[in-house]
């Protein structure tokens, strides 16, 4: 059973940190996040109020909690960014994710606000991580709850990997959904 679970919460298993510094990995990672608005809107194309509250598992985030939890993440993560290229190894400022859910923003069934702001947030993004050189993702911020050191470049892998975790969450939610019998997607 406990097995399971971590299958549910993990699907693409957990994240693993890579140190050790490859331009041509980084670049891959822009592209995954480059290409993800497009990706998490197609995802959730045709869904309805009924369909967003489904759960990948029980205890889980809905799909539309975790439409709002991408757009909450990745804007700190955009932030994350700049602070790292700006300051000197800067401690950067942690939230719960489950706190975060708790806000009437994110409970809402409707979405488009969010997938606008993720839009938004990752054009801006990948267009900064474009112009950065290699020492630039070298960089490093203070990651209180780690106690720990994150490079730039770790982090770019790390929300890369964010974006795959939480879109198979959506598709074993809308597997639900389909063996309902109520869509064929």
């Amino acid at each position: 059973m406990e097995e399971n679970i971590e299958k549910l919460k993990f699907p693409i298993g957990k994240y693993k940190a890579v140190l050790e510094f490859n331009f041509s990995r980084t670049v891959e990672d822009i592209k995954t996040l480059e290409s993800f608005s497009q990706k998490l809107k197609d995802a959730v194309k045709g869904l309805d109020k009924t369909d967003l509250k489904k759960t990948y598992r029980d205890g889980g985030m809905n799909i539309a909690q975790i439409i709002h939890h991408y757009c909450d993440t990745h804007t700190y993560a955009f932030m994350r960014t700049k602070h790292t290229l700006l300051e000197d190894n800067p401690s950067v400022k942690m939230y719960e994710v489950s706190e975060f859910l708790t806000t009437p923003e994110s409970n809402v069934l409707d979405i488009n606000d969010s997938l606008n702001v993720i839009d938004g947030i990752h054009a801006k993004w990948v267009s900064l991580l474009k112009t950065l050189s290699e020492e630039d993702f070298k960089k490093t911020y203070y990651h209180s709850a780690r106690d720990k050191n994150i490079i730039l470049h770790e982090h770019v892998g790390m929300y890369a990997w964010h974006t795959k975790h939480h879109l198979v969450h959506i598709e074993i939610a809308k597997e639900s959904i389909k063996k309902e019998g109520k869509r064929n997607q």
